[in-house]
């Protein structure tokens, strides 16, 4: 089985599309896709949000057998596709059999409002520091889980998350959108020596801190999945990290938002029986012309 997982792609169709022409059309009866969130921007293009979303699912669906997804924080909380090869797994349970591989996968979506900053156009977060918010995603994580597993001995238990959990592949400086996307406008702009130096001044002076969560820490604890997928946390896509069997993967970021180069990233899981592999690429082409490539990408 293939195994296809992005997130963060922000309804950016056109690197979507770069992404689905480079899969193999033969292999689609063994692939599924996994979106780990921020499938499109609901605050900010209300009016096309749900189009948009759907033509991804219909573009992913040219080449994969199933998609399974989570909404992100600029997601809508009630995103629904009706399809029987699209499931939303947020705050639910699915058990499938792909090219004779067997999944049981649970998942949540939205993510803490301690990783967002205030003011951010945001449709789904959730305060942990609440107990009985953090006991309720916990409670509906572990039945959704004990439904998928009723009956099956999966070869492999996935959580699909869009926040990562606390401590895992979650550091960063967190940057608003809007911040995002004045850095892309100003990425070439020429800075003078002093103004640069006060530039780097006032990044040093911003501490990293963790933005994950620590109710899916917890409840990794309890259901200690083979695999866990996230996105969110863009400056850690791409990393991986192993920890009591788990095997950690952020998937962040499809979109060229707000890192333009290190973007563009999606991971490849191929799962035998008897274990996997797993390859983290990116849509650029390394091998354009130099003006080429500027002209692509910056």
């Amino acid at each position: 089985m293939e195994l296809i997982a992005i997130s963060d792609i922000y309804g950016k169709l056109d690197v979507l599309s770069d992404l689905v022409s480079r899969l193999n059309k033969s292999n689609k009866d063994q692939r599924i896709a996994i979106i780990a969130g921020d499938i499109a921007l609901q605050a900010s293009d209300p009016n096309n949000y749900q189009n948009t979303v759907s033509n991804i699912f219909a573009l992913l669906s040219t080449k994969c057998r199933m998609i399974f997804y989570v909404p992100g924080e600029y997601d809508s909380k009630d995103l629904s596709i009706q399809s029987e090869n699209i499931v939303n797994l947020d705050r639910r349970g699915y058990y499938v059999e792909v090219g004779g591989i067997s999944l049981a996968l649970v998942g949540v979506g939205g993510a803490p409002n301690h990783s967002i900053r205030e003011g951010e156009p945001t449709t789904y977060l959730w305060n942990e520091q609440i107990p009985i918010v953090s006991e309720g995603i916990d409670r509906d994580l572990k039945i959704s889980l004990e439904k998928a597993m009723l009956g099956h001995r999966p070869d492999y238990v996935i959580l699909v998350t869009h926040s990562p959990p606390y401590g895992v592949a979650d550091r960063s400086t967190p940057i608003t959108l809007r911040e995002a996307i004045i850095s892309e406008e100003i990425a070439l702009e020429e800075v003078e020596p002093k103004a640069k130096e006060e530039q780097e001044k006032k990044r040093v002076a911003v501490t990293p801190r963790r933005l994950g969560s620590r109710t899916i820490r917890e409840f990794l604890k309890y259901a200690k999945p083979d695999i866990h997928i996230f996105g969110h946390v863009h400056n850690q896509g791409g990393k991986v990290e192993e920890n009591e069997s788990i095997e950690f993967f952020n998937v962040s970021h499809l979109s060229p938002m707000p890192y333009k180069l290190t973007g563009r990233k999606f991971l490849t899981l191929n799962l035998t029986s008897s274990g996997f592999t797993y390859t983290f690429d990116s849509i650029v082409n390394k091998n354009m012309t130099f003006p080429d490539f500027l002209e692509t990408y910056l």
